[in-house]
């Protein structure tokens, strides 16, 4: 009983003092910037390249981290618990939002509200949600159904790279009647095929672009939302596989769901979903470009 109230009493301070700038999420950068500071380090002659030396000067620094770690992490067992579970605690909040339709819905929307002002998005919100969607995956080999788990946006989502864009890079190369577009998608099509997109972020651009900003965000949250009730209703199977990102599309998601042939339609359905938000934007945009080459054409021929 006593231990239970400590630990409850330990979680509350813990709480607390994780609102400090200085406080978990920096311990052991503050660990490493004393040692540093107090010359804890093992020091290297002059003759040793700076990026073995380096090496050598983190080892003390390495070693009272984990000292200080595992110190803490005691305590914290003897008290009832432990420092993965407190530190769960602030971030359990991320684990709710990936096992429902809206908290997919957001975090799909935050990871493409920073790849539009130029921010790779995937990675900064992959920096949080990928430990969860892993865990997710760890469930769902156990018996388990979370949509949102292992490569479950890269197989049937964001199939050609954020955004969803595989569609739009298909009518680049193929429906595009601006010489710019059309350039673009060709230099442009492998990369997508294996959902590499940055050509076609940064190359149409789509960052900071009014006019493919909206389908940027609908079209990922749309495949998404087919592909999340699709398996939440048992149409298909939950993934039970890790693959590599770069899969192509019906490819990760087939092997994903260790063999549903229904999960390579899925991704399917989803692509033409995708690709059917983008197409009234794209045209339209594709109609702007080139109205603006024929000024820049006739400009020329004028001052020629």
């Amino acid at each position: 009983m006593a231990g239970a109230l400590g630990a409850q009493v330990l979680i509350v301070l813990v709480l607390l003092v994780s609102l400090l700038p200085s406080s978990w999420g920096a311990l052991a950068v503050n660990l490493y910037v004393f040692c540093v500071k107090k010359n804890l380090v093992i020091k290297m002659p002059d003759a040793v390249p700076p990026g073995v030396a380096r090496s050598f000067t983190a080892l003390i620094p390495a070693f009272v981290i984990t000292i200080v770690t595992l110190a803490i992490n005691g305590i914290l067992v003897a008290l009832g618990t432990d420092i993965f579970n407190m530190i769960s605690i602030p971030f359990g909040f991320v684990t709710n939002l990936t096992n429902s339709w809206l908290g997919m819905c957001v975090i799909l929307f935050f990871i493409h509200a920073l790849w539009i002002v130029g921010i790779h998005g995937a990675n900064i919100i992959g920096a949080f949600i990928t430990p969860i969607t892993l865990a997710n995956l760890e469930t769902n080999i156990a018996g388990g159904r979370i949509p949102f788990a292992g490569e479950f946006t890269n197989s049937f989502v964001i199939m050609g790279g954020s955004g969803a864009t595989l569609g739009l890079c298909l009518y680049l190369v193929f429906l595009a009647k601006s010489e710019q577009l059309k350039i673009l998608g060709k230099a442009s099509i492998v990369p997508s095929i294996f959902n590499i997109n940055e050509p076609l972020i940064f190359g149409i651009p789509i960052v900071y672009n009014p006019y493919l900003a909206i389908p940027f965000f609908l079209a990922p949250i749309g495949a998404g939302s087919i592909a999340y009730w699709a398996i939440k209703l048992q149409f298909v199977k939950p993934i039970i596989a890790q693959v590599p990102w770069p899969s192509p599309i019906g490819l990760g998601a087939f092997i994903g769901t260790a063999g549903d042939v229904r999960a390579i339609f899925l991704a399917l359905i989803t692509f033409f979903v995708a690709f059917a938000i983008y197409l009234p934007f794209i045209k339209f945009y594709d109609i702007k470009l080139v109205k603006e080459e024929q000024e820049t054409l006739k400009a020329a021929k004028e001052a020629a």
